[in-house]
């Protein structure tokens, strides 16, 4: 990506310089990448610019004074693929996909581009399109005050949204869980490694499933658990055959802001392979957070990214993402009711960005947390169900398995002495100190509850 400046006079040759980098910053400081010096309306660190491999560019304002415009309209942040205009303070940048031609200004020695001596041409040409964006921009909010809002919105989001997932969906797949030949369940998931054939989901997506498939463009390819942490509602399938795949870029909730946009990305809820990619738009709430859900089957989330995206069912697994295409966080859950039943609207979470790397980077190597291969149902306590949790089925060739689960269902009561209740976080406190390899007494009941015993597992 290029950058070009509108030229100092009516007849001088336009000034282009290359952006290239994770953070090319746009300010007054003379340590910005370009530094527009003579311009009193831009910020001392006003925005930056962050390069994509396929020739086009991010950008963030970083809370400037008078905010950064793009072709009329304020952003936060746009993907741009070139020739849009931008309004920085009186300083209107043009960015071009292609290489630029002659002539480029030269860096100076600490390597920053300096913006000096507009003439009083360019600086009116550019007042005159400040004051013509603006203008704009007020035409937009009187559409909204009408009651044009929603429309007006998706007008000015539509195509940044539509070029944000088009870049995540060679990156995003459809999981199904399998029991035998009949399909358990499915969600969403996305690439971690293409070379290794890595994809996460949620555990909740593959929990009904004892074996599992991946859908990769119109392509069901078989898969496998590679390690599972449903602590974390977190889990890492190998898929056989890996062609065609395409890794996820990774972003960090450190740079994540309040109220920047997200996009939601995954497959419906009864989604096939001939099924399309859906996407909800949003911001983020929160940067990070806890979670805590008195359902049977939430555990408690220690890092989530709360957004006014919808997540829907078949997009548990599916990937958050910036306006980068950088993965925030993993779609998770939604609130709809408040504890006291009143109804919540616009309460989604996803697992933070920051944690998924930390449990993936362990799920990774073979080795779950919290998991040895059991299907967990949760009986309410109406039904006469034994207080526990139902383990109706197991992951084929899993410790679980081996253990003897899977045969006949079995209602887990006890891990080591620590009770387990019908609720996935019970099971969650009962294993907090048994890790991967080592072995554990289980106790359980069959499922009328009328004969326990114990069986010892080895933790995957």
């Amino acid at each position: 990506m290029w950058l070009k400046l509108h030229p100092d006079t009516s007849e001088g040759q336009a000034e282009r310089v290359h952006v290239a980098g994770e953070r090319f910053v746009i300010g007054r400081d003379e340590d910005c990448d370009l530094v527009l010096a003579d311009d009193p309306k831009v910020s001392r660190r006003h925005a930056y610019l962050k390069a994509r491999p396929d020739g086009r560019a991010t950008l963030h304002d970083l809370g400037s004074s008078n905010g950064t415009w793009v072709d009329g309209r304020p952003v936060k942040s746009a993907l741009l693929a070139g020739g849009e205009r931008l309004l920085v303070g009186d300083t209107e940048l043009v960015p071009e996909r292609a290489a630029a031609p002659t002539p480029v200004v030269p860096a100076p020695e600490d390597g920053s581009l300096v913006r000096r001596g507009q003439s009083a041409v360019a600086r009116a040409l550019l007042q005159r399109s400040v004051r013509r964006a603006t203008a704009l921009g007020i035409a937009a909010v009187a559409i909204a005050a009408g009651g044009s809002l929603l429309f007006v919105s998706g007008v000015l989001e539509r195509s940044s949204t539509e070029e944000i997932v088009r870049a995540v969906a060679p990156s995003t797949v459809l999981i199904e869980a399998r029991r035998g030949e009949e399909q358990a369940g499915n969600g969403s998931g996305w690439v971690l490694d293409a070379r290794e054939g890595l994809v996460v989901t949620n555990a909740h997506v593959v929990n009904s499933g004892t074996g599992f498939k991946v859908g990769v463009g119109g392509d069901l390819r078989d898969a496998r658990i590679v390690g599972v942490a449903p602590c974390d509602d977190l889990a890492v399938l190998r898929v056989d055959d890996a062609s065609g795949l395409q890794a996820l870029a990774l972003g960090s909730q450190s740079e994540l802001e309040l109220g920047e946009p997200v996009v939601a990305v995954g497959f419906p809820g009864s989604a096939s392979l001939s099924s399309k990619l859906t996407s909800t738009t949003g911001v983020v709430s929160v940067v990070r957070s806890t979670y805590r859900e008195p359902a049977l089957d939430v555990p408690v989330y220690p890092n989530v990214v709360q957004t006014d995206a919808a997540i829907n069912p078949g997009s548990s697994g599916g990937p958050l993402v910036n306006g980068d295409g950088e993965l925030v966080g993993v779609n998770s859950a939604g609130r709809t009711k408040s504890a006291e039943g009143r109804i919540i609207q616009g309460q989604s979470y996803a697992v933070g960005v920051d944690r998924v790397k930390e449990v993936a980077a362990v799920l990774r190597t073979g080795r779950s947390i919290g998991w040895a291969g059991m299907s967990f149902e949760y009986p309410s306590a109406e039904g006469g169900a034994p207080a526990g949790l139902l383990v109706s089925a197991a992951v084929a060739g899993s410790a679980a398995e081996r253990a003897g689960f899977g045969s006949k269902p079995l209602t887990v009561t006890a891990v080591e002495g620590t009770p387990v209740d019908r609720s996935l976080a019970s099971w969650c406190d009962a294993v907090r100190g048994v890790r991967s390899g080592e072995w554990a007494k289980v106790s359980v009941t069959d499922a009328d509850g009328r004969a326990s015993r114990e069986l010892r597992v080895r933790f995957e």
